[in-house]
């Protein structure tokens, strides 16, 4: 396998965070559980095999994609296709807030769902798509996705508010209120929430509680021994039973069966029973 990340510069970096190239995967493992982290991702697909979203518990298959589809923000695990035998795949992450700003949709109609990205990028993204698998070496597939966006995307920025607000709570999502934020800002609750909403798909209260449950998970991997009572108070959780309920909503596991589980990359779970047919 190859894998190759790109982090943009310039004006495109305010927009996207990220842009990760892989080809000839094979994980030998048929799904994955992907946890929420707040964002959005586009996925283009190199290959001509179908990938597939599957049931949470049964792991029957629930959605096809093909080609290339989009990712909302979510509020809950998703299964996913591990890409079976060498897979490629170009994806795209945005920045929190960013993704608005090239597909002009309000992203909270596509919360927790995967998409076809004709419905966001119009035909242009089949375009794009071809143009990936017909340049030659990672340097250059990654210019031509820069070029897609940058012709794309309009002379804006993320509202200060938007990008504010998220750093704000990225900076300490267990003490820090909405109502703290909206009196930094001069917006009234009701409109940082509507404008929450159609940036990011999320409101403040749940990419709150989606990054405290990530600061879980960093603590997790950067201990030794780990005290869950303490950890739960250290990450804002205000007893035990909450933090355990909360984690079993993002994960579907409690704490202890997710350290068994986890596999080595942050935020994915492999799965190595074979999904229904």
């Amino acid at each position: 396998m190859v894998f190759f990340l790109h982090k943009p510069t310039g004006f495109l970096a305010h927009f996207i965070e990220s842009m990760a190239f892989f080809e000839n995967l094979t994980p030998g493992y048929e799904a994955e559980k992907l946890l929420p982290e707040g964002h959005q991702d586009l996925i283009i697909d190199l290959t001509e095999k179908p990938k597939y979203i599957f049931d949470n518990d049964t792991l029957d298959k629930k959605q096809k994609c093909k080609s290339s589809w989009f990712s909302g923000a979510r509020k809950k695990l998703i299964t996913i296709d591990a890409g079976g035998t060498n897979s490629s795949m170009m994806v795209i992450r945005f920045h929190q807030g960013a993704a608005y700003h090239f597909s002009h949709f309000p992203l909270d109609e596509i919360t927790d769902q995967v998409i076809d990205t004709d419905l966001l990028f119009s035909s242009s993204i089949n375009d794009l798509r071809e143009e990936i698998l017909h340049t030659f070496g990672h340097t250059n597939k990654f210019k031509v996705v820069e070029a897609y966006f940058t012709n794309r995307l309009l002379k804006t920025e993320i509202p200060d508010v938007i990008a504010y607000s998220t750093r704000f709570l990225a900076a300490s999502p267990t003490d820090k209120t909405i109502k703290q934020i909206s009196d930094k800002c001069g917006y009234s609750q009701k409109h940082l929430i509507h404008l929450f909403k159609k940036h990011l798909g999320l409101t403040p209260k749940a990419l709150q509680k989606i990054q405290r449950f990530q600061q879980v998970l960093i603590e997790i991997e950067n201990s030794n021994s780990i005290n869950w009572t303490q950890l739960s108070l250290d990450c804002g959780y205000y007893d035990q039973a909450h933090f355990i309920n909360e984690f079993k909503h993002y994960t579907g596991l409690n704490p202890e069966k997710y350290m068994t589980e986890k596999g080595p990359i942050l935020n994915y779970i492999p799965i190595s029973k074979t999904a229904s047919a």
